[in-house]
């Protein structure tokens, strides 16, 4: 079982409120190629948030683990444009907050860190029994990190780290961890199927050379040096 740490957001679309964002997209590619995806985060309380929880039901993602906190689920400002977007291709996140920012929006202060600290993950990791595959997709802070790094130590378990453009964060991730960097676009989706796709051949036993290039030749993608 994989372990996908990232908040769900909801994205509207003529279709009702969706589960959306990059780690929910992550978590359907697990699925879409066989393996079992439990969401670690934070979600919300109201209609929406109940919303979003029978999304991940319905489309077989685990939310056990999802700590559920006051205040209303996040939303993407902007109805989905495309598949991709609904499926929660790579956002830049702006309002979040229900300020109604446009999607897509300049940031200035760089790639939005996870509100999930330590002690969040250690709780919400508690909830699951067995897990192979912990996938850090999105940035949290180095005690958080080192936190969720440790719980999969200490479950045997393999690290894969999603990582911003420019985020020189990444480079204190463990030795044994994965690190990919998001492209800054991603309306296809192609790279959380990559994510997804890695992700579920490691916890089916499949080496890790072997398995990233698997997921690489699947979603089209090819190696540009040795």
């Amino acid at each position: 079982m994989i372990a996908v740490v990232g908040s769900p957001v909801g994205r509207r679309s003529s279709a009702g409120l969706r589960a959306a964002g990059l780690p929910v997209a992550i978590a359907r590619a697990v699925v879409a190629a066989g393996g079992a995806a439990q969401l670690v985060g934070k979600l919300g309380e109201g209609t929406d948030a109940d919303a979003i929880a029978l999304s991940l039901a319905a489309d077989r993602i685990g939310h056990v683990a999802l700590l559920r906190t006051p205040g209303p689920a996040a939303i993407l400002a902007g109805e989905a444009s495309s598949a991709a977007e609904a499926d929660g291709g790579l956002d830049r996140l702006a309002g979040l907050d229900g300020s109604g920012e446009p999607a897509g929006a300049a940031r200035s202060d760089g790639p939005p860190t996870s509100s999930m600290d330590a002690g969040d993950l250690e709780l919400a990791l508690r909830y699951l029994p067995d897990y192979g595959v912990v996938v850090l997709a999105e940035p949290l802070d180095p005690v958080a990190r080192s936190a969720a790094v440790e719980a999969a130590r200490w479950s045997g378990a393999t690290v894969i780290v999603v990582a911003a453009a420019g985020d020189e964060s990444a480079s204190m991730a463990p030795e044994f961890a994965t690190v990919l960097e998001a492209p800054s676009e991603d309306e296809e989706g192609a790279f959380a199927s990559l994510v997804g796709r890695y992700a579920a051949a490691l916890d089916a036993g499949t080496p890790a050379a072997e398995a990233f290039a698997s997921a690489s030749a699947a979603v089209g993608w090819a190696a540009v040096s040795d």
